[in-house]
């Protein structure tokens, strides 16, 4: 638990120093949430093949090694792991509100019970090799439909600005001028994202007026489901790297000390 906290704690200190730093610390704090994100998706799909390996190829079969995934399978995941870091960069500079961090920090017993809880079932049903994978994966799962729905439900009770007598274009101008960076890689993407939420406002605010009040604000809502998703989704699975070194390593030990 102190490790998740800790996580939260330094993510929150990143989102204060990004629109401060220089663009070689900002790669570099990119490079930081990539790496386990990588590290993580690969293992996932590692996993994956292995069960299906399993399934299909004898015991001792030479195809185990060579279709068990190396070099090409991580940098299947590179990019996906790339993109999934920089949503979660941009997202801690454009600034993230203590109502987020106060769930995010809440939600911490929640996560480790749930893991305990979680792996204390699956481990009577799963091979010992896949029980960490498999219940970071699903208490992620579980994990992220809940964030989404509260953070996504408390982001439309947020007060928006009135863009009825502007333009699209001066919406959008208005929303990226608003952004500071000292990085201009950075600034520039947080201007794009920033636009696009102009855009999104302003359309919401013109086009969308003929709908119905319920389609509107169903409309609104799922905008901001995959907003928030984008930030949600790369910390879940910074979360779950994390909770996989701590209760992989335990189980392992657990399972040593039970072999001796």
């Amino acid at each position: 638990m102190l490790a998740m906290l800790g996580l939260i704690g330094l993510l929150l200190v990143l989102s204060h120093l990004l629109p401060r730093l220089a663009t070689g610390y900002v790669l570099l704090a990119w490079g930081a949430i990539w790496l386990p994100l990588l590290a993580l998706l690969f293992l996932q799909r590692r996993v994956a093949r292995r069960v299906w390996l399993t399934g299909y190829l004898r015991d001792g079969s030479p195809w185990f090694g060579r279709l068990r995934g190396g070099p090409l399978m991580l940098l299947g995941q590179a990019p996906v792991a790339g993109l999934l870091a920089l949503a979660l960069l941009i997202a801690l500079a454009r600034g993230v509100s203590a109502s987020t961090w106060m769930v995010l920090a809440l939600c911490v017993p929640l996560w480790a019970l749930g893991w305990r809880a979680l792996a204390r079932y699956l481990e009577r049903h799963v091979a010992p090799r896949y029980l960490a994978p498999l219940t970071g994966g699903a208490l992620r799962r579980i994990g992220g439909v809940v964030l989404l729905l509260v953070l996504a439900t408390w982001a439309l009770w947020q007060p928006y600005p009135d863009l009825g007598g502007v333009t699209l274009y001066e919406a959008v101008r208005f929303f990226a001028a608003r952004q500071q960076a000292e990085s201009v890689p950075l600034r520039h993407l947080l201007e794009i994202a920033a636009a696009l939420d102009g855009g999104r406002h302003w359309l919401a605010q013109h086009w969308l007026d003929g709908l119905s009040g319920l389609a509107l604000q169903l409309a609104a809502w799922l905008v901001v489901l995959v907003q928030e998703w984008l930030f949600v989704w790369p910390f879940l699975l910074l979360c779950q790297a994390v909770g996989h070194i701590i209760h992989g390593h335990e189980h392992a030990n657990d399972t040593d000390a039970a072999r001796h």
